[in-house]
């Protein structure tokens, strides 16, 4: 991916061998800042200290479970948040995509596909935040012309009541001239 800041990548894994392996895996093909946590109590504290642009956690953690996870992290923003399980079941799947999950895999998951997975999230997580940047640029300079405009319509307003009022002073000037001359 080819973008002019760094990507940060939070992943909430228990196990430090998978860990290891994900961050090895997501560090080379993306050149991420990675920060790993084993709870989900510290990835939200981390979180809400240095927001992240993609999360990937493990469903079975220990405390608040993965599920629970997405969902304070999807309210925090609009990062895409993938789960992972190696147990995984129906209704945490369902669960999952209720919430706005980008993606539920079982484990074992090939990596490439992990790797896949992730690319596309952050591409369109990046693309709604650029989307989302112009869009408010366009409102701030819209807003600008507005206020700019109605400035301009006001000093217009003025303009012509000066003229209007000089006009009338000047018609009552020859109006006088006029009667001063006829007696």
């Amino acid at each position: 991916m080819d973008e002019s800041r760094s990507l940060k990548i939070l992943i909430i894994e228990p196990d430090v061998r998978v860990t290891e392996m994900l961050v090895d895996c997501l560090g080379r093909r993306f050149s991420a800042r990675i920060t790993c946590a084993g709870r989900g109590e510290d990835a939200l504290d981390v979180e809400i200290v240095e927001p992240h642009d993609l999360a990937i956690a493990d469903v079975d953690l220990p405390g608040i479970d993965g599920i629970e996870l997405a969902r304070h992290l999807l309210e925090l923003s609009d990062r895409p948040v993938i789960l992972t399980s190696g147990r995984p079941t129906l209704g945490q799947a369902i669960e999952a995509m209720r919430l706005g999950v980008t993606d539920y895999l079982p484990k074992p998951y090939p990596l490439p596909y992990l790797e896949e997975v992730a690319e596309k999230a952050l591409r369109a997580h990046l693309r709604r935040q650029r989307r989302q940047r112009r869009y408010h640029h366009l409102r701030r300079v819209a807003r600008k012309a507005a206020t700019e405009r109605q400035a301009l319509n006001d000093r217009i307003d003025l303009i012509c009541r000066d003229l209007v009022s000089a006009h009338r002073r000047l018609v009552h000037r020859v109006l006088e001239h006029e009667q001063a001359q006829k007696s």
